[in-house]
């Protein structure tokens, strides 16, 4: 691991700089743990006899130079744990070598480390750092040896390419760039859910850029199996706080694989404005305002489509978030390759509020109300026929439809009543039968009353013209005998 920056893992207490009386820098990008021990998970690690391995410090005066591993340089530490860069003779190749730190050792932190391996054992996928080997050194310390990577910390890289960029406007280049590594996280992150393991510890720290466009998520050292409910309670908190979800730092914590998503949603928010989603001057304060306040939003100086796409990751209710991380990297996919579609969805949802507080506030005879109406019907049917597997699209196309049937008899417009709800019928389930039908019936009552007035017109209007046409004619025959008269003078 080359990730250099010194960040605080699980530990026993929380680290100096983060104690609850202190001030918190986000800056810092620290963990914290506010846990004091993982027991229920300690119990149920299975027992098995580990390897002994040799692991000497190389260029340290009477170190021995032959072994499994020659210690190199340290690469960084946390918590509880420090990484060093050695080199493992029989392959005479770099790796990373985890172990627990020496002011830090104990029991739980072992046991800690072992979970760890344990677990990253697991997940062989391209973006997670495989694990070579878990073994005892000569001293009986856990020690756990990795994939050695060459490259830089994305925070680093997401710090450097924001400074270069105009804020007002994140360019294409910086939103593929990042997305795409984004996604890489993502399809590593979804993978371990399939396993029931969620990592409660996303953020740009904690992935790794390869020097050949390697992406790999790093820090397992928090994670965790759900049980058979697929949701993990009564364990306090454990994360990055600048970056943690609603249900993680409440009263009664709990995680599922949308706690992910929240955090998710936090990184994505990270690419998108330069920082993290929440501050506070200290923990407490910070953990009051996720509770307490609204979800932080983007401004206009990001595309609408993601805007949306952010919002819905990191919504305080997690019924109302993305129910797995690959419904969230399907919309970022498709915003990559159909960016205006995502774009129209937006505005379409805008619109779609207008027309209904419109409605509410009984403004809809104006002509911007048909225009709006107009506009957001015919953006919803393009983005419906470009983009079927959004249900929430053909959702709102349903409901632009119903307000704007409910305008046109409010406005006595049979034809375009009628012509609304048979788009409607092709579009909607069967549990809108009734309300079809109901709908049907009242344009049918509305069309005979409009009729039987046009009869009782018609009949007005016939009594009027014969009334008018016998005038006429009488005013006729008289001109005829003035005319007469006036012949019969001449002669």
């Amino acid at each position: 691991m080359t990730n250099n920056e010194d960040t605080s893992g699980v530990t026993q207490e929380l680290p100096s700089d983060l104690l609850l009386t202190l001030t918190y820098n986000p800056a810092i990008q620290s963990t914290v743990s506010i846990a004091t021990g993982d027991k229920s998970v300690l119990e149920i690690l299975p027992k098995c006899s580990l390897p002994k391995i040799s692991i000497n410090n190389n260029g340290m005066e009477g170190a021995r130079t032959d072994g499994d591993f020659l210690l190199e340089y340290q690469v960084g530490k946390g918590g509880i744990g420090r990484v060093d860069a050695a080199k493992q003779l029989c392959f005479d190749r770099m790796v990373a070598i985890k172990r627990v730190r020496s002011d830090r050792g104990s029991l739980y932190a072992e046991q800690q480390l072992e979970k760890e391996a344990r677990i990253m054992g697991r997940l062989e996928h391209p973006a997670i750092p495989p694990v070579h080997l878990v073994g005892l050194d000569v001293e009986g310390q856990l020690s756990l040896v990795m994939k050695f990577i060459v490259g830089n910390s994305w925070h680093e890289i997401l710090d450097r390419d924001y400074q270069k960029i105009d804020q007002q406007k994140l360019p294409q280049w910086y939103i593929e760039k990042h997305l795409n590594y984004f996604i890489r996280i993502g399809e590593a992150l979804e993978f371990a859910h399939q396993k029931s393991i969620i990592h409660r510890d996303i953020k740009p720290s904690n992935v790794v850029i390869g020097d050949y466009g390697e992406v790999y998520l790093i820090d397992w050292g928090i994670s965790t199996e759900l049980d058979n409910g697929k949701v993990l309670r009564g364990h306090q908190y454990a994360g990055t706080p600048c970056y943690a979800s609603p249900e993680m730092v409440g009263k009664d914590p709990k995680w599922d694989i949308r706690s992910d998503v929240y955090l998710m949603g936090g990184l994505l928010f990270h690419i998108l404005t330069g920082g993290p989603p929440h501050t506070g001057e200290t923990v407490a304060d910070l953990f009051s305002k996720i509770n307490n306040e609204a979800t932080p939003r983007l401004d206009n100086s990001v595309p609408a489509g993601l805007r949306e796409i952010c919002g819905r990751a990191m919504e305080k209710d997690p019924e109302e978030r993305y129910s797995s991380v690959y419904a969230l990297l399907e919309d970022i996919r498709y915003f990559l390759t159909n960016g205006q579609m995502v774009e129209l969805f937006s505005n379409a949802g805008d619109d779609l509020t207008k027309i209904e507080d419109m409605l509410n506030r009984g403004v809809s005879s104006s002509a911007e109300f048909d225009v709006i109406g107009a506009r957001c019907r015919f953006h919803l049917e393009e983005i419906n026929q470009n983009w079927p597997e959004n249900s929430r699209v053909k959702s709102m196309l349903c409901k632009c439809l119903m307000l704007l049937i409910g305008d046109a008899l409010d406005k006595k417009r049979l034809a375009a009543a009628r012509a609304l709800l048979k788009q409607y019928s092709d579009l909607a389930d069967s549990e809108s039968d009734i309300w079809i039908h109901e709908t049907n019936n009242q344009i049918e009552n509305l069309a005979h009353q409009l009729v039987s007035r046009t009869d009782e017109l018609g009949i007005g209007i016939q009594s009027m013209l014969v009334e008018e046409l016998a005038a006429q004619k009488k005013a006729y025959d008289e001109l005829l005998a003035s005319y007469a008269k006036l012949q019969k003078r001449k002669d």
